[in-house]
């Protein structure tokens, strides 16, 4: 997959999302949406929607592309976490549901938020 079909396959995946016209070409803005989405999935125990949500994000990282990997990290998973904690959430609830690639980024992203590392870099 290329990082332009990440959005199509997002809309396959998940034929209930609908991509909002401000968004539409814009993988990151799509990421956001997703983000609300889920989070009002979780507000309705729709638990096969999450789990789908996580094997979805987690499949992105096997594509080997790095455009795709940083979709994965810093547009759906930092999404979520902003998302949710915005919104009274706890984002650590989505991890149950994240494969063990997209924990690892998830865990990176936590410690860049608390000045630890650059949550993109494979380096400590």
């Amino acid at each position: 997959m290329k990082y332009d079909e990440v959005d199509d396959y997002l809309v396959k995946t998940f034929p209930d999302f609908v991509i909002d016209d401000y968004a539409l070409g814009l993988p990151y803005c799509v990421a956001g949406s997703f983000a609300r989405y889920l989070l009002d999935a979780y507000n309705n125990n729709r638990i096969d929607t999450l789990v789908l949500a996580g094997k979805f994000i987690e499949g992105l990282y096997f594509f080997k592309d790095e455009e795709i990997d940083n979709l994965a990290t810093v547009g759906y998973l930092e999404a979520i976490q902003n998302v949710w904690g915005n919104n009274s959430t706890d984002p650590e609830e989505m991890v149950k549901y994240l494969g063990g690639t997209s924990q690892k980024w998830w865990t990176r992203l936590n410690r860049s938020w608390n000045g630890e590392i650059n949550a993109l870099s494979e380096d400590d």
